[in-house]
């Protein structure tokens, strides 16, 4: 095997966090920032990705599990160089290693190609950036004709505060040399192995580092929540950016979210306050919002929906949801439906054309064409043990204030008259009222009793 295998840096403590989830899980812009990492590492191609785990190990595994990353653990928390030698096994064959931190959700594949062509021909390149303050960062010490000479540490840095230019944290280098030159790095006195030391070895065998100046912003590494919140700040702009570049109208992207996962189709409308989060897909003409929640929704061309939350749920093309709708759990709206006002539908299809207007609950329900939810309508789909289902058939009035006592079928062109109370299954194009609802010959409008 030859080309780049990239190590991407995931097994910190993250104790600045203090939090029980592990550092490089916290979401930014809905998905861990580990993820970022991999995702950009991805657009070099890379032959092998080779994420080294520590602390809260299991749980990093698992939110990459389907990510195509290998993983490596790094039992004893020995700096970063400790953390790449255990990647040598894992990379064999790779001509060239790439080694990013997973705490830098920033970074771009843009600014990572520039870094692999500035390593061309060098022992290795590592990307830098320009800080009014460097605090715990590592400071670049350059010679008198301008080539990277070291590499300081925050804990060992002497010299006087203010503007520096700092390591950002990411590098490339040739394969044969790094793992060569690993063992020779000295033991640092908080008992950890830098990797910044091969800047220093490179340099005293007379090949400097190459280096590529990126954004400070690519460089930041979320260690706090402050920086937590500085990264979901810049990403969050980025990705309105964007799909406002794409054809997404974003009426104020002061009060509007969207995940880096989201999908959204050309002459999408997103209007104020509302938060497209997960792995959302709305299509081409799709208006959202105001103030609106999707969380792992799919919502097809032409629909609106205001003022409403949809969860883990797929709305059909030119419906109409809201204002004040709930739909989730797996519920399936078909195309040209309305489901408006204080209306919530839970693991329930309805077919083309239902009408459910006001104040009514469809759980556990299967929905037939052209049906008419009344106001007040529930499925009583819980019986205190179990759910059950209720099946209403096609072109079916169900009346306001119906409730269907589940499991119960209503049949095609079926009807229920106001508070009827459907405890047996009503045949098709039969007519149900009372409590509990019995058959009863209902009268067509305009036709009087003789």
């Amino acid at each position: 095997m030859s080309g780049t295998g990239v190590v991407v840096l995931a097994a910190g403590l993250g104790t600045r966090m203090r939090s029980r989830l592990p550092k490089v899980l916290h979401p930014v812009c809905g998905v861990p920032m580990v993820r970022h990492v991999v995702a950009a590492a991805k657009t070099l191609k890379p032959a092998r990705i080779v994420v080294v785990t520590g602390h809260g190990a299991e749980l990093v595994e698992a939110a990459l599990a389907d990510a195509g990353a290998m993983f490596v653990r790094q039992e004893t928390l020995d700096g970063t160089a400790g953390a790449v030698r255990r990647c040598q096994g894992a990379l064999a064959g790779c001509d060239r290693v790439v080694v990013l931190n997973g705490d830098a959700p920033l970074i771009t594949g843009e600014s990572l190609a520039r870094l692999a062509a500035a390593a061309e021909g060098r022992l290795l390149a590592f990307a830098t950036c320009r800080v009014e303050q460097p605090g715990r960062l590592g400071r670049v010490v350059r010679d008198a004709g301008g080539a990277a000479a070291a590499v300081v540490e925050a804990a060992e840095y002497e010299g006087p505060e203010g503007p520096a230019e700092i390591n950002a944290g990411q590098y490339v280098f040739d394969a044969a040399w790094l793992w060569s030159r690993l063992a020779e790095i000295p033991l640092s006195a908080k008992g950890e192995y830098y990797l910044t030391h091969l800047v220093a070895m490179a340099a005293d065998e007379g090949r400097p580092a190459a280096t590529v100046e990126i954004p400070a912003a690519e460089a930041l590494g979320v260690d706090d929540r402050v920086k937590l919140a500085e990264a979901e700040a810049v990403l969050r702009r980025r990705i309105l950016e964007r799909h406002m570049l794409a054809g997404v109208t974003v009426e104020d992207p002061a009060t509007t979210f969207i995940s880096a996962e989201a999908d959204l189709g050309q002459d999408v409308t997103v209007l104020a306050g509302s938060r497209i989060e997960g792995r959302s897909a709305v299509a081409e003409g799709a208006v959202i919002g105001p103030n609106t929640t999707l969380r792992n929704a799919q919502v097809g061309r032409g629909t609106r929906v205001e003022a409403s939350v949809v969860e883990d749920s797929a709305i059909g093309e030119r419906c109409t949801v809201g204002p004040f709708a709930h739909i989730r759990g797996g519920a399936v709206i078909g195309d040209d439906c309305e489901v408006r006002n204080y209306a919530e539908v839970k693991n329930s299809r309805l077919g083309r054309g239902v009408k459910m207007h006001h104040f009514s609950y469809l759980g556990d329900a299967e929905v037939g064409d052209g049906t008419n939810i009344g106001a007040g309508t529930i499925t009583c789909n819980y019986d205190g043990v179990a759910k059950h289902r209720t099946t209403i058939g096609r072109g079916v009035f169900i009346g306001s204030d119906t409730m269907l006592i589940a499991p119960v079928t209503v049949g095609d062109g079926a009807f229920t008259a106001t508070g009827a109370v459907v405890t047996r299954d009503v045949p098709a194009g039969v007519s149900v009222r009372g409590v509990p609802a019995k058959p009863f010959e209902r009268k067509e409008r305009g036709q009087t009793s003789p």
